[in-house]
């Protein structure tokens, strides 16, 4: 298993996550603020970002109804 660096808004997002889950709006909104607003997340980075975690195995994709 090789080591890859997490860029900051990877970071924010599971950081938003570790309380739980969110809709996309909330997890944009709660990592501007925990960036102090340098980091403003547009919608294809965020869900790109989450297929990537998913992917890597560090956050589950939520079942299809």
């Amino acid at each position: 298993m090789s080591i890859k660096e997490m860029r900051e808004p990877t970071f924010l997002i599971l950081t938003a996550l570790a309380s739980g889950r969110k809709h996309g709006y909330a997890l944009i909104a709660e990592a501007a603020e925990l960036s102090g607003n340098r980091v403003q997340l547009k919608v294809g980075t965020l869900y790109a970002a989450l297929d990537r975690l998913s992917d890597e195995g560090l956050w589950p994709r939520r079942a299809t109804r």
